[in-house]
């Protein structure tokens, strides 16, 4: 209980550095040789939020590569010359000078010129990391799904009160963190279409639900009956399923395994 007071109280101490405190340190050898780096909040190899800041040398660039999580990036000084797509091409890029901001999503190839020395400041969840192999090219993942329990009991009568909950175990092969999540997918009218709770509380853009953190492990989906019996295709007998999903964009994903159809009354 000590430990954990000591910890809740470093969480809330406030973060402050001047400029003369803060401490350069020789980058790792994925930026361009001169690189400095220093860290002013979290560890950028630990799980969490962190935030730091790059300094790059004058006439530096970074091949294409991308990143497993958001990367937001502020330019302090300097500017960075900023491409997409698995060539760099300088011709193709978008100049951030000083007090510009972006945010590169995960999974996205990009490339970089600095035409002048550059600090940037970046934010993001840890662990870090660069891949300079094409996204394109990895391996496509695959998984399992199976179920382990299930309430109310297969074959149940719902009623607007019911919470549906499906406990699964599930193993993702070529694992990638804040790529892949869960959710229960009932039966629609519409021949081969499903659809999930999310989808009718939202008009626009559905929410996602949490990603998975690890490559195998056994999670809990749900959803209130209310929520989908107010769905005018749903489909009686009502059935639903497990998805698996691998996200390949912003507002895309692809199914990565199902489990059975899971029916009601």
């Amino acid at each position: 209980m000590i430990l954990l007071a000591f910890l809740l109280l470093l969480a809330d101490t406030p973060i402050g550095f001047t400029s003369d405190a803060i401490v350069w340190k020789d980058g790792p050898p994925t930026l361009p040789a001169g690189s400095k780096t220093a860290v002013l909040e979290g560890d950028p190899r630990a799980e969490g939020m962190f935030t730091m800041r790059v300094r790059v040398p004058a006439g530096a660039a970074l091949a294409p590569h991308w990143h497993p999580r958001h990367e937001r990036v502020t330019i302090l000084s300097g500017a960075a010359d900023l491409g997409f797509g698995s060539t760099a091409d300088p011709a193709k890029t978008t100049r951030y000078g000083a007090g510009s901001f972006y945010v590169n999503p995960p999974r996205v190839m990009h490339y970089l010129y600095f035409p002048e020395e550059t600090v940037m400041q970046m934010t993001g969840v840890g662990p870090w990391e660069l891949h300079t192999t094409d996204v394109e090219a990895k391996a496509q993942a695959e998984g399992t799904l199976i179920v382990r329990s299930v309430k109310p009991a297969v074959g149940s009568e719902l009623t607007p009160s019911s919470k549906i909950e499906v406990t699964v175990d599930y193993e993702i092969q070529n694992f990638r963190p804040d790529t892949f999540h869960l959710s229960i997918q009932f039966e629609s009218t519409t021949p081969n279409q499903t659809f999930s709770a999310v989808v009718t509380r939202s008009t626009a853009t559905p929410p996602i639900p949490p990603a998975l953190t690890a490559a195998s492990g056994t999670k809990t989906v749900s959803a209130n009956f209310a929520d989908i019996a107010r769905h005018a295709t749903l489909k009686h007998p009502v059935r639903a399923k497990v998805y698996l999903h691998e996200a390949t964009g912003e507002m895309t994903s692809r199914v990565v395994a199902t489990t059975d159809w899971i029916s009601f009354r």
